[in-house]
């Protein structure tokens, strides 16, 4: 079973032959080949070059397109702040009120913003490890979209007097939310046309650090619904799957993750990954949860190790489980820590 086949076979629930294992790598990937962090998000070939050099010194089974927050959000008229050696940053976003969300473009993923850069190192990708190793493509999601579009104080604003004041907005709230739904739907096709396995929805504004679990239903859960539900026949089509990702202790929406339709379900670190197993693990594969920072870039191989048998202890039993991180690698992780991680689960073979 090769790697590609050991992520599909784990996120639909069928046996494989180890553990998985995909730690979110993108700009470490970068840091680790000595490659600056602004060629590499704005190069397609710089980018899919790295992603392989580092694949030959780890071994993990995916590749992770992926770099920045922005690629998407430039397409709809933002602003944004390129760098030499660190991701872009947001300088202006694209409304100054959510009366005018009609006069937004609707992007073409193929030219606008920098979704081709990610499209076209997809390609690169795929042609280069002919099916071999899964590749992870990128995807902001919807809340994180319009938290960009708006800006973030506006956003939660105009959520508070939808709920609790007038409303008058609530209508041009659902048409921003689907417009960029739209967009998001047509970029992840368009990966898994390129060759993606693995197209996601990140939408880690969405936490329930950030947003309470009520306004997290009523609010963005039915566009991540929407956005799995439409995706689901594209990744059957192409042998892909698709994966959800929020940041933050987000147990208390569990019993929804469960019900979203995606077939991968991130588990931060602050999580207690057992609980998701228990609320989750019957719906929907797991990937997580090993702290990125105090365990995987400050912790020592030991601390790697213990973390890891943790993880497994809670969640590999029964399958349909993904050894990875709770976010983004941090990009000065030791190269020791990473090869600890991706042995521990090469080593652990279902019985």
């Amino acid at each position: 079973m090769n790697s590609r086949e050991r992520i599909v076979a784990a996120a639909r629930g069928l046996p494989t032959d180890r553990l998985p294992v995909a730690p979110y790598m993108g700009n470490h990937a970068a840091h680790a080949t000595g490659v600056r962090i602004g060629d590499y998000y704005r190069d397609p070939l710089r980018l899919a070059e790295t992603q392989l050099a580092a694949w030959r010194i780890y071994g993990q089974d995916v590749l992770v397109a992926q770099s920045d927050n922005y690629y998407m959000a430039e397409a709809f008229g933002c602003k944004v702040r390129h760098h030499a050696d660190s991701t872009p940053t947001l300088e202006k976003p694209a409304l100054e009120d959510i009366a005018a969300v009609d006069s937004l473009p609707q992007p073409d993923a193929a030219v606008d913003g920098r979704m081709h850069v990610y499209l076209d190192a997809i390609g690169i990708l795929a042609r280069e490890v002919k099916g071999e190793v899964a590749i992870r493509g990128c995807g902001s999601g919807p809340f994180v979209m319009a938290g960009h579009i708006l800006g973030l104080e506006k956003l939660i604003l105009l959520l508070a007097d939808i709920e609790y004041g007038d409303g008058k907005d609530a209508a041009a709230y659902d048409r921003l939310m689907n417009r960029v739904c739209d967009t998001l739907v047509r970029f992840s096709r368009m990966q898994l046309e390129r060759g993606a396995t693995i197209v996601q929805c990140a939408d880690s504004l969405a936490s329930i650090d950030v947003i309470s679990p009520d306004m997290y239903h009523k609010y963005v859960w039915p566009y991540e619904k929407r956005y799995f539900s439409e995706i689901r026949p594209y990744c059957r089509e192409h042998d892909g799957v698709s994966l959800l990702h929020i940041c933050g202790n987000n147990s208390k929406v569990f019993g929804l993750y469960a019900e979203v339709g995606a077939d991968i379900v991130a588990i931060d670190h602050k999580a207690d990954l057992a609980e998701a197993k228990r609320i989750i693990g019957g719906k929907s594969c797991l990937i997580g949860n090993i702290d990125p920072a105090s365990v995987l870039r400050f912790g020592s191989p030991a601390e790697v190790e213990k973390a890891v048998k943790t993880c497994i202890d809670k969640a590999a039993a029964g399958g349909r489980y993904i050894l990875g991180t709770g976010c983004e690698v941090a990009i000065e992780t030791p190269r020791e820590n990473m090869k600890t991680m991706i042995a521990l689960a090469r080593g652990h073979v279902y019985r």
